[in-house]
């Protein structure tokens, strides 16, 4: 009797084991990248990029300031070079989701973001570095929200 309660209790370890290991989060299923990777500018400009962001298929997030539930949203993290950051984000296609009519995104979108170079930053270059927030969802459930990295180098002339 023992030797089965044994087994059972390993073999019950080493199943939930395989299902966390298998679970996903946000970042498993959508990727986002600075394009151009690298910019530059004099100061005073005004300096412009683009932020691409790949949802895998059957997937989708949710359009910038959804109420209902967590929105993507790109912010500058601290230290951030730049001033007066602007994003402008994809449209979402209307749609219901358990009962709820939510803006959808899907598919490879672009997030179009500018700022304004500093009168005093120092010539040479800068790291920028930004955060994408991002919770994918399927037609069934949604996976954790990710802080997705995204960086390009900025060379002041």
């Amino acid at each position: 009797m023992k030797r089965i309660a044994l087994l059972t209790l390993v073999f019950t370890i080493a199943y939930a084991g395989t299902a966390l290991a298998q679970m996903k989060g946000s970042a498993d299923v959508v990727k986002a990248v600075a394009a151009p990777a690298a910019i530059s500018s004099a100061t005073g400009e005004r300096v412009s990029f683009t932020v691409k962001v790949d949802i895998a298929e059957r997937w989708h997030l949710y359009a910038h300031g959804d109420t209902n539930f967590i929105g993507v949203d790109l912010v500058p993290d601290e230290g951030f070079a730049l001033e007066k950051f602007e994003a402008e984000y994809p449209a979402g296609l209307e749609k219901e989701f358990f009962g709820d009519l939510v803006e959808l995104i899907e598919g490879k979108q672009k997030i179009k973001a500018s700022g304004l170079v500093p009168a005093d930053l120092a010539k040479g270059e800068h790291d920028l570095a930004l955060k994408l927030t991002v919770q994918a969802c399927d037609d069934k459930t949604c996976l954790a929200p990710a802080y997705l990295p995204v960086t390009l180098k900025l060379t002041v002339e």
